[in-house]
């Protein structure tokens, strides 16, 4: 189909040369469309039948709702011979494969090679822990990639591109940063821009309008400072005692952090672990070492996870159902963050930083009837970490002391009346000090 853009960075977007492209720009601004079409030209250009591709979105009604129709669009009549839902694939005829992916499963990419070309769309929802997948499958031929996205959150993509770019526009060499207002888009109506400008929250409609990176709105931890919050790794005091926090995971992440309280009450996570497919051998093998290295005991986990936690203390390895009152634990997290107590040691979790910026509640569009929102939960999406931070909190939101486990002794055996009056004589006994003065 002929295609002209609608204006000089749409046409530079799709001509782009560089390893990354990044369109972060307002909605309606044509940037699926971009991602489209260059995921065309590549199928086209790279013919030969191990040549493969990747189309990722966040969530897969994103994927069915706007990423596929609009490649589907570009693709026309060769689109029915090749599409399989069933394999979550596009074959291109007599040429390469081109696979469908979502972040609800980061390790989803895992496994597929000799890549061309990579879109992914939506980009600013997805989780460091997939983003980081993507970039090994392009490794091998250094494929292009794409990324197309609103801006959503302060999280990897502003920080690994956006923000080291505002430092020094000749940062990143390796990238295409394409910004845009939805209003840079002559067909979409300046009215509708304009009203949407005066009437909508700053913040979001800079984000979902303006293109512009800041803050999400909404989110869990809004009162998390990436400078207040974090500090250089430093040697603890005397007494200090530490304690992990464990999400289970099979498709999803393992997760365990560990957090370190001195005995003035700070908190600081000195460590992350953060993996999916891990058997049960290597997650026992992740505990024994840092309770070897550390010292920790107890963990707390998932009260879900009974398997692995009977595991882990079968192994030696104190485990604990936590609490799983989700508003509390929360709470008790939220005031660790709120008053500075809480500190991440810089260099140690990157995968938690990154959730702090992402972690929120659901948008009003999102709510479904019935919904209370008075008891509003988090959006169940990159939140592993989160949740074992939360185990940790509300475990220890009243003080943490070490304790020496509890043996049961055998029960006393009754005394006699004998052994009753002997021991009323032994207490009516002066003491040697008290007969000797």
């Amino acid at each position: 189909m002929d295609f002209v853009p609608h204006s000089e960075k749409q046409e530079r977007a799709i001509f782009a040369d560089k390893r990354i492209l990044l369109c972060g720009t307002g909605i309606q601004f044509g940037k699926t469309t971009i991602g489209a079409i260059r995921m065309k030209m590549a199928m086209h250009r790279y013919i030969a039948s191990d040549d493969n591709f990747l189309i990722t979105a966040p969530t897969f009604k994103i994927m069915e709702q706007s990423t596929l129709p609009a490649f589907k669009r570009f693709m026309g009549p060769l689109w029915e011979k090749g599409y399989s839902a069933q394999k979550a694939e596009f074959k291109m005829p007599g040429g390469g494969t081109c696979y469908l992916r979502t972040s609800t499963d980061p390790d989803s990419v895992v496994g597929i090679t000799n890549v061309r070309h990579i879109w992914c769309d939506e980009a600013g929802k997805y989780g460091l822990y997939f983003w980081e997948n993507i970039q090994s499958r392009a490794s091998l031929k250094r494929c292009p990639i794409d990324l197309t996205t609103s801006p959503y959150a302060l999280n990897w993509i502003f920080k690994e591109i956006i923000r080291p770019k505002m430092r020094d526009p000749a940062a990143r060499p390796d990238v295409e940063y394409i910004s845009a207002t939805s209003a840079e888009n002559p067909y979409f109506p300046f009215q509708e821009y304009e009203e949407k400008r005066i009437t909508m929250d700053p913040r979001r409609f800079n984000a979902i309008y303006g293109g512009r990176w800041e803050k999400m709105s909404g989110l869990v931890y809004d009162v998390f400072d990436e400078l207040e919050n974090s500090c250089e790794p430093f040697s603890l005091p005397t007494g200090t005692c530490f304690v992990g926090g464990i999400d289970d995971g099979t498709t999803n992440p393992f997760v365990l952090t560990v957090r370190a309280i001195t005995p003035a009450g700070k908190h600081f996570q000195v460590f992350e672990l953060y993996k999916s497919g891990l058997s049960l051998a290597q997650k026992l093998d992740a505990g024994r070492q840092v309770k070897s290295i550390l010292g920790v005991k107890p963990f707390y986990a998932d009260p879900s996870a009974a398997s692995l936690i009977k595991e882990m203390n079968s192994a030696g390895l104190t485990c604990v159902p936590a609490d799983n009152d989700i508003k509390a634990g929360i709470d008790a997290h939220y005031e660790l963050v709120k008053t500075r107590d809480y500190k991440v040691f810089r260099g140690t979790s990157p995968y938690t930083m990154d959730e702090y910026e992402a972690y929120h509640y659901p948008e009003d569009k999102d709510l479904k009837p019935d919904d209370d929102e008075k008891e509003q939960k988090p959006v169940k999406q990159h939140d592993h970490a989160m949740d074992a931070n939360r185990y940790i909190s509300i475990m220890t939101r009243h003080g943490f002391k070490k304790k020496t486990a509890y043996v049961p002794e055998e029960k006393a055996r009754e005394e006699t009346q004998h052994q009753r009056i002997e021991r009323l004589k032994r207490r009516q006994r002066p003491s040697q000090t008290e007969k000797w003065g």
